[in-house]
């Protein structure tokens, strides 16, 4: 992967471009679409509720996720011991999580439409889609770093795919602070 880098044209809004190998964009466009799929199942999963059919409101799951990946994207609002805790993390979760869930998938859909089937090795942001895929890269990196299965061999391959991702984090994160 080469660094990412800004562009800015004469009359326009400055683009963030960069080029991946063929295998990185091909193991980007799987991982988004992985985790893509899990947050889905998991919205999917949600219990019927009769007062969120009533009212029009939708309500997620009250219990956190099982699966370490999504846990680590879907975590409870408040802590068993914080402080200032006075609150219902099930009456929340609830309430928010099909929301969280929508935003992450949004974001996840622009690092799989620059990087899928029909994306190329040279991708091309702007600065919208650029803070999206930034947030994208960062759901992915949490979600594989919370993954513990697999032998050593496995944990290692994962341990570099994290550190990867996170290189490709930090270089567009450099340019878009300028």
């Amino acid at each position: 992967m080469q660094e990412w880098r800004r562009k800015k044209g004469l009359m326009r809004a400055p683009r963030y471009h960069t080029v991946l190998e063929p295998l990185e964009r091909e193991v980007l466009g799987n991982l988004a679409a992985a985790v893509s799929e899990a947050i889905i199942a998991r919205a999917q999963s949600a219990p019927k509720d009769e007062l969120s059919e009533l009212t029009g409101i939708p309500s997620g799951h009250k219990n956190a996720p099982q699966n370490p990946g999504l846990a680590r994207l879907l975590p409870d609002f408040e802590r068993d011991g914080d402080e200032e805790y006075d609150g219902d993390n099930s009456l929340l979760r609830s309430l928010h999580e099909n929301d969280i869930c929508r935003a992450k998938l949004s974001n996840l859909q622009v690092v799989a439409e620059k990087v899928g089937p029909d994306g190329g090795v040279e991708i091309s942001l702007s600065e919208e889609e650029a803070h999206a895929f930034l947030t994208g890269l960062n759901d992915l990196r949490l979600y594989l770093a919370a993954d513990d299965s697999g032998g050593e061999e496995a944990r290692a391959e994962r341990n570099n795919l994290v550190e990867w991702l996170g290189y490709n984090q930090d270089s567009l994160l450099s340019v878009l602070a300028g």
